[in-house]
Formats: structure tokens, C-alpha cells, sequence
């Protein structure tokens, strides 16, 4: 595997970085998101900007000069060391913005001479980078897996108006009044916070509700922000007709799967209201439609449990709401929950906000906060959030209590999105049934990704797909298969490709080892 040292800024790259690069693509065929390889035979590359800039602005990488990817990565040497190093030093000053400043490494490669690029990723404040000739709208890209691609409109806006300090949920409602939030419920939130905090006491009703960020004065004019209509108003969509959650139930493991009556969902509802309603009816149908089992444990008790662990999931669901991007840019898009047979998907829009990354997720850093004035008003009203920062150590817990999987999260281009996987079906007999693992003491069911392995090692005891063996494991996401399971038994020495080009050969095999 890849040193991930090398990713750290303050190393420098050495040789056993590069060649541990090299044999990993070598290995899976394949570039990565972190690894980039370019032909340099004939003279310096036409364009390699473009990775340049994505690397800056995601997560850093390695451009490795002098290897040939459409002959399987095998090393062709470069035209002129001394040369592609001046080239690669001018792009870098002076056509990329701001001035990158990368790690350069000359080396002897199977008695060729490459040469490496180590380019770390800029500082939040300092994104997003970009190719000068082409302009920021047309020479800013950002790395999606091994591919180098244009930003979007929404990313390069998410990061100006990050770096510009712009505050979103304090933007005022002008099509609204003060008249339009609930009075009684202001007062209420008022008054406890006057109680819990002796000094705000003495400032007067109209100055804390600008404190709190509820009302947005311009000179004379007088609105709502954003966040006061969200929290407050009687019927927010009056305002901001996307700003719902829509639910659906699908009768299969895929968008667009139909029942046996041809219907496409089982159940489907727009949940609208404020963000406490749009909270409790997201959960009212999750709970009707979720299943419910019985599992007997060692004393012979009975124990009902739902399918999912129903605090986890409403945890997610007032994350996305309370985290989710309320910008111009995404003010049409709304948050869609999704049960699947195998799974729940609560998606909403905007990606992690700022610096925040997907590795601090649950931890005890630091994470910044998109909306802080929605954050702190229901946090002190103490009706959507309880504690700060113990969502999704909670959503985690909650998961392992069920024997589930933890939850997996996504962070998109321009969504977020948190995966619940239920227990693994298996054909038996030809039908389907649960699969279950009660542990005598706790009487929890104890499912993991060994599981999984487990079944696919057993399976492929003779030459398997990759589509079959989803099929097999019933579970439709191809990278998650890729990643979680059979990558790492490749790696295990557990299964092995049945054609050793790796696996991005057309209908790739894969087979138990001895």
C-alpha cells in the first residue's frame, strides 16, 4: 500500500514513496485520487494543469513523469530531466494561482529517469486554485477519483463564500415580516434565555432577537432571517418551497426498481413545516415503515427490535437539517431520506463545509459550523440538539448496539450523504431470509464486513464477477463491494483476480485462493 506519510506537508518525498506508488498502480491498473501518471517520453505534457489544481484543491497527490498508462504503466523514462523540471517550476509560478510551491524529485527508475511531483493541498483560505490562462471559472478543478475534473459553479461559490465569511442563515427573508414567526414560541425562547444567561436579561426583546440572529434590520426596514423563518415561522415553505424532505420507500435496492404491481414506491411523503415538524414527520415515516423483529435471547425473553436503530437515524436527520447548505446556490434543493431494502440514505444538499473533513467525522476535532445561528438556537431551545458534536458518535454507537454496520458517510461534490445498511439477506434454499447473529450475552445481532468476506471467500470457490457477487451479497453499490470487501481480500490474499491485469479488464474474475 501507498506510505500515507508521504501525504503529511511536512515530509519531504523520497524514492520509496514514488515506487510505493508505482506498484500500486501497477497492482489495480488504475490511478487514484492521490496518484496521477504522465507520459513524459516526447517532451513536456500538453496539459497536466489541470491536476495541479485538483490536487491543490483536494486532498493533495503525487504526479509521477515518465511512465505510460496506456501501456499498463510501464516505465518509458522522460525527455529531459533539467528541462521538465524548469517547465513544471514556471507552471507553478507563474501560471497557476496563487503560486504553488511543490516537492520535486529526480530519480533512476528500472534504469529509466522519472521524475516525481509531490503537490499538497492548499490551506481553505487559500482555495480554490486555478490555471491563469483559463481563468477561475474555466481552469479550477478538483480531483474525482483518478480524474481530474472542472469545478462547478456551487463548489467554487461554497469556497469564495467561505473564505468571504459569508453567514447564510442570517440572510433576510424580504418576502417576509416579523409578523410571520410564531410570537408565542419567540417569546418562550426568549424568556429561557434570559433565565440561563443573567446578562443577556437585560438587553431588550427587539435587540436579542438580532443577537440570536432571528431578525435581520436594514436602516428602517425590519425582516426574519432565514433561520428565524426556518425555526419560527408557522409555515416556512411559504417562503422557501424547497426547503422540505422528501421520503420515499423503494420496493428494491435501486432508484428506479418497481414492485410486483409495477409501482415505484412503497410509500413516499413531503415532509414540510418548520425544522422541528420536518424532524418529527421524517421519523413518524421511518418508523411506519420500518420492520420489526423478534428476537429471542438465551433466557428465552422476546425482544422487539426495528430494523434500525431509531436514534441513529435521528441523528442523521437533524444533522441534514441543521447542517445542511440553506445558500442561493442550493435554496432549490431539498433533503431526500431513502429506504431500500438493504439500506436508508439521507442525502442533503451541500458538501462539508469549509475545512471540515470526512477523517474528523466523530472524532473530538474541531469541526466548523455552516449555520451557527440555526446551531445555537436549537441548541438552546434543546428540541433538535441535545449536545454539539455527539451526533454521529451516537449514530456510530447506536449501529454497533444492533450488531450493524457503522453508518457510512459520503461527502459529494455539492451533497452530503449518510448510509444505514441493515443485516445481510442471503439466498437459502433459494429464498430469502434474514441473516442473524444473536450474541447469548447481550442479545445483540453482531454483523460486520468479516461477514461479508466470509461469504464471498465461500462463493468464490469457483470464478466469480464482481456483478455477481453483488448480486450474491444483495447489495447494488459497486464501490462499496470494490473498497470494503474485495479490495481488501486481494490485499489478504484471500481471493485473487483470475486475470492478473487487474480490475479494470472487462468482466474481471475473481477466485478463492488455495
Amino acid at each position: 500500500m501507498v506510505n500515507n506519510n508521504m501525504w503529511k506537508e511536512e515530509l519531504k518525498l523520497n524514492e520509496r514513496d514514488v515506487i510505493d506508488a508505482i506498484e500500486y498502480v501497477r497492482k489495480y491498473n488504475t490511478e487514484t485520487n492521490k496518484i496521477e501518471i504522465k507520459s513524459a517520453k516526447c517532451g513536456f505534457p500538453k496539459k497536466c494543469y489541470d491536476t495541479f489544481s485538483s490536487f491543490s484543491n483536494k486532498n493533495g497527490g503525487i504526479i509521477i513523469f515518465g511512465l505510460s498508462e496506456e501501456k499498463g504503466f510501464v516505465t518509458e523514462g522522460v525527455y529531459d530531466l533539467n528541462d521538465l523540471q524548469r517547465q513544471i517550476s514556471s507552471l507553478c509560478s507563474d501560471s497557476m494561482y496563487p503560486v504553488l510551491r511543490v516537492d520535486i524529485l529526480p530519480m533512476e527508475f528500472e534504469e529509466k529517469n522519472i521524475l516525481a511531483v509531490k503537490v499538497d493541498e492548499l490551506n481553505q483560505n487559500k482555495k480554490p486554485c486555478y490555471y491563469k490562462p483559463r481563468g477561475l471559472m474555466n481552469g479550477a478543478y478538483i480531483r474525482i477519483g483518478e480524474s481530474d475534473e472542472l469545478m462547478t459553479n456551487y463548489e467554487i461559490y461554497a469556497i469564495e463564500s467561505y473564505n468571504d465569511h459569508i453567514v447564510e442563515d442570517i440572510r433576510p427573508n424580504k418576502k417576509g415580516t416579523i409578523d410571520d414567526l410564531n410570537k408565542e414560541n419567540i417569546e418562550k425562547y426568549i424568556s429561557k434565555i434570559k433565565r440561563d444567561k443573567p446578562h443577556f436579561a437585560k438587553i431588550d426583546f427587539e435587540k436579542c432577537l438580532k443577537i440570536c440572529g432571528i431578525m435581520d434590520t436594514n436602516n428602517t426596514d425590519v425582516y426574519p432571517t432565514l433561520a428565524g423563518t426556518i425555526i419560527f415561522s408557522d409555515y416556512p415553505q411559504a417562503f422557501y418551497p424547497q426547503l422540505f424532505v422528501a421520503c420515499a420507500v423503494i420496493p428494491g435496492t435501486e432508484l428506479g426498481d418497481v414492485g410486483s404491481l409495477g409501482e415505484r414506491f412503497i410509500d413516499n411523503k413531503k415532509v414540510d413545516g418548520n425544522i422541528e415538524e420536518m424532524l418529527d414527520g421524517t421519523m413518524q415515516f421511518l418508523r411506519r415503515n420500518m420492520k420489526t423483529r423478534v428476537i429471542i435471547n438465551e433466557d428465552g425473553k422476546r425482544i422487539d427490535r426495528t430494523e434500525y436503530p431509531l436514534e441513529a437515524l435521528r441523528e442523521a436527520v437533524a444533522n441534514a437539517l441543521t447542517h445542511r447548505d440553506y445558500s442561493v446556490q442550493t435554496e432549490n434543493a431539498y433533503i431526500s431520506v431513502y429506504m431500500y431494502s438493504d439500506r436508508i440514505e439521507i442525502i442533503n444538499p451541500g458538501a462539508l463545509y469549509g475545512s471540515n473533513k470526512l477523517e474528523k467525522l466523530g472524532t473530538y476535532k474541531s469541526m466548523e459550523v455552516r449555520n451557527p445561528h440555526i446551531v445555537s438556537i436549537l441548541e438552546e431551545k434543546d428540541s433538535v440538539i441535545e449536545n454539539r458534536h455527539t451526533g454521529i458518535p451516537t449514530m456510530i454507537r447506536e449501529m454497533k448496539k444492533y450488531g450493524l454496520s457503522a453508518p457510512e458517510f459520503y461527502n459529494e461534490r455539492d451533497s452530503f450523504k449518510v448510509i444505514f445498511r441493515n443485516s445481510i439477506k442471503n439466498l437459502v434454499g433459494g429464498q430469502e431470509e434474514w441473516t442473524r447473529k444473536v450474541d447469548k450475552k447481550s442479545g445483540q445481532e453482531s454483523k460486520t464486513i468479516k461477514h461479508y468476506k466470509e461469504l464471498v471467500i465461500k462463493f468464490c470457490n469457483k470464478p466469480r464477477t464482481s456483478k455477481e457477487i453483488r448480486e450474491y451479497l444483495n447489495i447494488k453499490s459497486r464501490q462499496y463491494v470494490s473498497s470494503k470487501i474485495l479490495k481488501p481480500l486481494i490485499d489478504e490474499g484471500k481471493i485473487e483476480y483470475t486475470n492478473k491485469n487487474g480490475p479494470r479488464v472487462k468482466n474481471q474474475q475473481y477466485v478463492t485462493k488455495n
